[in-house]
């Protein structure tokens, strides 16, 4: 179980001009964003030019090929984050976040973006999980945005700085953008994460056959402001429930529950979590939920987030569904016919653990950088502080390539210690971080 949950790229924005009439009373502080720069935002995406290329020829000429509807490209996995190579702006590869809960394309800032040189004439408030004020961002349009042999051109899309992302430095944004319902609404997203491969199909009655197969699970699937669904049962201390949850691979925790409302009861043994969204932190109870379904696989005692403050509840939903549970399976998304397959992975069996350490880290450039370290609890103990930098683990550098695997030894329930060297203003320590279950 992840103890830092970020949602970096749900953007709160809606489309319609009756929309932005009702909310603009609620963003005085931009004087730039004008009902016209959110029906042209709008206007162009509903317009954008989707292009299957002849990948063999050069790129810069795009050759379509009308014969192709289809394209495969690799991923890796950082944080529970599936993140691929794109190109914005025919310009140097850069690392997106196929995000599944994002509302639009979204550009982060970073040092690679920067280059870009983005403009920053049409600001726009921009909402997620937390509990602080909303931040700015800018609309730009005109982007082309390419992947594999699929591109998106004339597209408008949102360049989030730093100030308005879960990271406190450009260090510590380890993705360039963020690719949402842009991609999804247009083509079938299939998820393989046995092969570790994402195809893009352009959707048809063939193209869906290859999925309706006794392989192949099927559930409906509604999308809604441009976000997917699904209802499902749960089984708190209580009793059973029926709850409609976002299916968000932006995500990189298990799950999610809205709880300000008291309507889910308790687990008897809980630990505080605090999680990071484009709003500033949200306080969490984490604690294992007796019974959950996700189709016809049933999760029992399952690490669960109940988020009593800072909840971004879209659309009358209860919760969120995560990255951790959903790379369980090769999943397929068809925004356009509001249905979603899905297939056990050879991950399905693996362990789903809450943290034993106390540590909450994000990965960095340097390692893993702790953003908290919880009292009484193992790296506590091992004095570790808050901003260090975990630079090493069981001897080994701690590298985006390696920081997966450290995160599933602090949750690991056969380990009982974890080596660790870290940095603190400039001295470099070691400990054994003892690991217990914190619930």
């Amino acid at each position: 179980m992840i103890n830092h949950t970020i949602k970096a790229s749900r953007v709160g924005y809606k489309c319609s001009c009756q929309r932005w009439i009702l909310i603009t009373t609620m963003l005085v502080g931009l004087s730039g964003c004008r009902i016209w720069d959110m029906a042209a935002f709008q206007w162009k995406n509903e317009n954008a030019k989707t292009a299957w290329l002849n990948e063999g020829k050069n790129a810069d000429k795009e050759f379509v090929d009308e014969s192709i509807t289809r394209t495969v490209v690799p991923f890796t996995m950082l944080n529970n984050h599936i993140l691929v190579n794109v190109t914005v702006n025919k310009t140097m590869p850069l690392t997106f976040v196929l995000d599944s809960g994002a509302a639009a394309t979204v550009i982060t800032e970073t040092n690679k973006t920067n280059t870009l040189e983005l403009p920053t004439n049409k600001p726009i408030t921009i909402g997620g999980a937390g509990s602080g004020k909303a931040p700015t961002a800018y609309i730009v349009h005109n982007a082309h945005i390419q992947l594999g042999g699929f591109s998106i051109s004339d597209l408008s899309v949102i360049y989030t700085p730093t100030s308005a992302m879960p990271f406190r430095s450009i260090d510590e944004t380890y993705f360039d953008g963020v690719l949402g319902a842009d991609f999804f609404n247009c083509c079938l997203v299939e998820i393989n994460h046995d092969a570790q491969t994402l195809t893009i199909t352009k959707p048809d009655d063939n193209s869906r056959a290859h999925y309706r197969t006794e392989q192949w699970q099927e559930v409906l699937m509604p999308v809604e402001s441009n976000t997917p669904y699904f209802t499902t049962t749960l089984h708190d201390e209580k009793k059973l429930t029926t709850v409609k949850l976002m299916l968000d691979t932006g995500s990189t925790g298990t799950l999610s529950l809205f709880a300000e409302n008291d309507r889910f009861a308790l687990p008897d043994k809980t630990f505080a979590a605090t999680s990071t969204g484009i709003q500033g932190t949200s306080a969490n109870l984490v604690g294992l939920l007796p019974h959950f379904s996700f189709g016809d696989t049933t999760f029992n005692q399952l690490p669960t987030y109940f988020r009593f403050e800072g909840s971004n509840s879209q659309d009358g939903s209860d919760g969120v569904l995560g990255n951790q549970v959903l790379k369980r399976f090769n999943t397929v998304f068809d925004f356009s016919a509001e249905r979603m397959w899905f297939q056990p992975s050879k991950q399905f069996i693996s362990f789903i653990g809450a943290d034993r350490s106390g540590l909450r880290l994000l990965p960095h450039t340097e390692g893993a950088i702790v953003l908290d370290v919880a009292k009484d609890t193992g790296a506590y103990t091992a004095k570790i502080s808050v901003n260090s930098i975990i630079t090493e683990f069981e001897g080994e550098p701690v590298t985006y390539a390696s920081f997966d695997k450290l995160k599933m030894a602090l949750s690991h329930p056969k380990r009982e210690t974890v080596p660790l060297c870290w940095e603190f203003k400039k001295q470099k320590l070691c400990n054994e971080v003892q690991l217990d279950s914190r619930l």
